[in-house]
């Protein structure tokens, strides 16, 4: 049986906060053989779908490929693999990216303003690849039992599991719900502006009819006195 380990096709590291990409490594569609660019795209809504409250490890799969990400400190970083490579290994490849990117730049993510901002460390994120891709190969392919007990281990470690139309339909529900969220205020905000208006008028009305029949009475006292 062939034990196919391929890397990450693509590993993008971005802001979960705004989704700003900060740094990529992406093959070209001759080194890999398939046409990326979708996936790229996909990548990319993927990250402006991110909350700090999503998954802090999460596979999705976009057949025929799988998206696997970690989220750590305010950063997403996410490689596309193929689905037989196994997710632990993606998920350790994910670290060590995360590990190196912390310690390079944890003190500037903020500060990052435009699209690749730190484009410099996709030299890192390749030397990593590179390093994890030799790693892999030294051990060989596992035995069939051995990847089905991995393959349980994943559910044990908590790892979500989710399909991206699902993750991007979300992302535009919850855009829906902040969209009428935002509408039900505005008008809540302009029902007590105009309650508030309606209040003053009563009141004004009551104090003119009071002041009518204040003025009425002592016209009539002065007619009975004189």
């Amino acid at each position: 049986e062939i034990f196919m380990r391929v890397m990450a096709l693509q590993t993008l590291v971005a802001r979960v906060s705004d989704g700003l990409p900060l740094s990529a490594s992406i093959q070209d569609d001759e080194q890999s053989g398939r046409n990326l660019t979708e996936f790229q795209t996909q990548a990319k809504q993927i990250f402006r779908k991110l909350t700090l409250q999503s998954p802090s490890k999460c596979s999705i799969e976009s057949p025929p490929l799988v998206f696997h990400y970690i989220i750590e400190n305010g950063v997403c970083y996410l490689a596309l693999c193929e689905p037989s490579y196994p997710p632990r290994l993606a998920f350790s490849y994910l670290e060590a990216i995360q590990v190196e990117f912390s310690q390079q730049y944890t003190h500037d993510i903020h500060k990052a303003q435009r699209p690749y901002h730190f484009i410099e460390f996709g030299a890192e994120i390749n030397r990593i690849k590179k390093s994890h891709q030799e790693a892999s190969s030294r051990r060989g392919p596992q035995p069939s039992h051995l990847r089905g007990l991995h393959d349980e281990l994943q559910g044990v470690q908590r790892i979500m599991f989710e399909n991206v139309d699902a993750v991007l339909r979300r992302g535009e529900l919850v855009s829906e719900l902040s969209t009428k969220a935002n509408y039900l205020a505005s008008s809540s905000s302009a029902y007590r502006k105009e309650a508030h208006f309606l209040n003053l008028k009563a009141s004004l009305a009551t104090k003119i009819a009071i002041a009518l029949v204040i003025f009425l009475l002592l016209i009539f006292l002065r007619y009975l006195v004189f």
